[in-house]
């Protein structure tokens, strides 16, 4: 891609020749068979000293016509450029740009003797000879033809010759510039995938060392479940003692559960922390615990306790009455402290007979405030309350 980039550069650069290069009048454009152009790396020399002529022509290379030049009378020993002596040639990679071929010699020259100093010495007219050969059913060559690159003014021991435009050098870059350019550039691009490579390995090395103890920690500890699975998962409960209360009415077993249920909320309300206990789905529960399942399609259980007491329960809310406390709070508080005056009594009393009424309304009421809980957990009820609690911080900022 840089080589035909490179060509179609050099083949505008045919139309319109730099600062110190020169071009012969072409008469049909892209028709003519060969076009070239001439130019050195510098505009003044001094006498002795060795520059660079570059010649570059471009012939046309197409399957029908073909453009042959005689290379040897090109080569240094054929080359007459009198008064300049040819020290040597160099002769570049060809670049094929259909329709034409580019092809590019560089001549190193010097000027000897004294009678040039202060003078504009033309390096002569050069004679280029070539032949059209047609690849057609004859597949004939044409006579031998002669394109004549005009002569090419050089400053000696001044910085331009007096027929100069621009006193800008043009860039002395040759074919084998190009070459050296596109293999350096090459080399550089697999060094920079290379360094890229090793680079990406190191950061995946960083990220696995990074992670990986927190990712080890997550399997090494299971998730807790948070207030709201702890809730919803009362909540289900609930029902499902309610239902077996219901259907073969009230045992010890099913006040247990119940009774665990309202401890639990109890402990959710007073924003205590709710013991949590992953096992497997075989280890039963034990009294004043409730096993609820982790995920619908999981094997494990986690079994859940609270320490809270009617007694605690009545002494937070009646505490929270004279702070600005939710009044949702408060009334759960109310509730929970009621129901497990009842199901306390039920479990421990003396008594043998179990009023099922009471008990219905206990863990009624137990229920209501579960869902009241759930309710607040919810991220729309949270961000409600953020923005209630930020609005009353700017409102009491105000007043003072």
């Amino acid at each position: 891609m840089l080589v035909c980039w490179a060509s179609l550069t050099i083949a505008a650069a045919a139309q319109a020749p730099g600062p110190g290069s020169s071009a012969a009048p072409t008469t049909g454009g892209d028709t003519d068979p060969i076009a070239c152009w001439w130019k050195t790396d510098t505009q003044a020399v001094r006498v002795g000293e060795p520059f660079t002529l570059t010649l570059t022509c471009g012939v046309v290379d197409t399957p029908q016509v073909r453009g042959v030049v005689d290379a040897e009378r090109l080569d240094s020993s054929a080359v007459e450029l009198t008064p300049f002596e040819v020290v040597g040639v160099t002769r570049h990679r060809d670049v094929e740009a259909p329709p034409r071929r580019y092809f590019q010699y560089s001549y190193t020259l010097r000027l000897l003797g004294d009678e040039f100093f202060g003078q504009d010495v033309d390096i002569p007219s050069l004679p280029i000879t070539y032949t059209i050969e047609s690849s057609g059913t004859t597949g004939t060559r044409g006579r031998d033809q002669v394109y004549l690159l005009p002569s090419l003014a050089v400053r000696v021991l001044s910085l331009v010759p007096r027929t100069a435009t621009d006193i800008q050098d043009a860039l002395p870059d040759t074919f084998g510039d190009i070459d050296r350019r596109t293999f350096r550039s090459l080399g550089e691009f697999v060094a920079a995938g290379v360094l890229f490579a090793f680079a990406a390995v190191l950061a995946g090395v960083a990220v696995v060392r990074a992670v990986g103890p927190h990712a080890a920690r997550a399997v090494a500890e299971p998730r807790a479940l948070s207030p709201a699975e702890v809730l919803r998962g009362c909540l289900r409960e609930a029902m499902r003692a309610k239902s077996e209360a219901e259907r073969s009415g009230w045992t010890l077993e099913i006040i247990d559960r119940s009774l665990a249920i309202s401890r639990i909320a109890g402990a959710v309300a007073l924003a205590r922390p709710v013991a949590q206990s992953v096992v497997d789905g075989s280890v039963a529960a034990k009294e004043g615990q409730l096993a609820i399942r982790k995920g619908v399609l999981s094997t494990e259980r986690v079994l859940i306790s609270g320490s809270a007491t009617a007694v605690t329960v009545a002494a937070a809310g009646t505490a929270r009455n004279g702070s600005r406390t939710d009044a949702r709070i408060l009334l759960t508080l109310e509730e929970l402290s009621e129901s497990l005056l009842v199901l306390a009594s039920a479990r421990y009393g003396r008594g043998g007979d179990l009023d099922a009424s009471a008990l219905d309304a206990a863990l009624e009421t137990t229920t209501r405030a579960l869902g009241r809980l759930y309710a607040m957990q919810q991220w729309r009820a949270r961000a409600t309350d953020r923005l209630l609690r930020a609005s009353a911080r700017l409102r009491g900022l105000w007043d003072r």
